[in-house]
C-alpha cells in the first residue's frame, strides 16, 4: 500500500505555517507537488491562524505516492465558517473594496484556483479546511 497519512497538531502561531510546510516536504518526495502542497497548505494554515482564536490546529496530510494525490487538511477550533469575499472584492468599513488593491483575503481564491477539489466541513467544535492535488499539476474538477 503507497498511501500514507501523518496527523500532528500545531501551535496557532506565525510559525505554524513554516512549520506545516517542513513537515509536507519532509513527507512528499515529489518536490513539484511538495512546493505546490505547501503553497496551498501555508494559506489553509495562515487562514486558521489569523482568523480564529484556536490555540492548536490539526494538520493531516495523506500522500499516494503511486498516484502522486495529495490531501492536506487544517482543523481549527472555530465551527464559524467566514463567508470569503465576493469576486467584486472584500468588504472594509461598509464599502466594497477592489480585491486587487486589499491587502488579504486571497487564500482561499488561491486554493480553488489550484487544487482539484477542495471545501470546508464543521463539526459543531471546529472546522476543517481541506485541499487535494491530483499529482499531475492541473486542476480538471471534471
Amino acid at each position: 500500500m503507497s498511501a500514507q497519512t501523518i496527523d500532528i497538531s500545531l501551535p496557532s502561531t506565525l510559525q505554524a505555517a513554516g512549520h506545516a510546510r517542513r513537515a509536507l516536504s519532509a513527507y512528499v518526495s515529489d518536490r513539484d507537488l511538495a512546493d505546490e502542497g505547501s503553497l496551498l497548505l501555508s494559506e489553509a494554515v495562515a487562514n486558521a491562524v489569523e482568523h480564529t482564536e484556536s490555540d492548536r490546529l490539526r494538520l493531516v496530510i495523506r500522500h499516494d505516492a503511486e498516484t502522486g494525490a495529495l490531501m492536506c487538511a487544517v482543523r481549527d477550533a472555530c465551527a464559524e465558517v467566514a463567508r470569503p469575499a465576493g469576486e467584486a472584492g472584500a468588504r472594509e468599513g461598509g464599502t466594497v473594496m477592489d480585491s486587487a488593491v486589499c491587502e488579504s483575503g486571497r487564500g482561499l481564491g488561491i486554493i480553488d484556483a489550484l487544487s482539484a477539489a477542495w471545501g470546508i466541513s464543521t463539526d459543531g467544535f471546529g472546522k476543517w479546511l481541506w485541499f487535494c492535488l491530483d499529482g499531475t499539476g492541473g486542476t480538471d474538477r471534471s
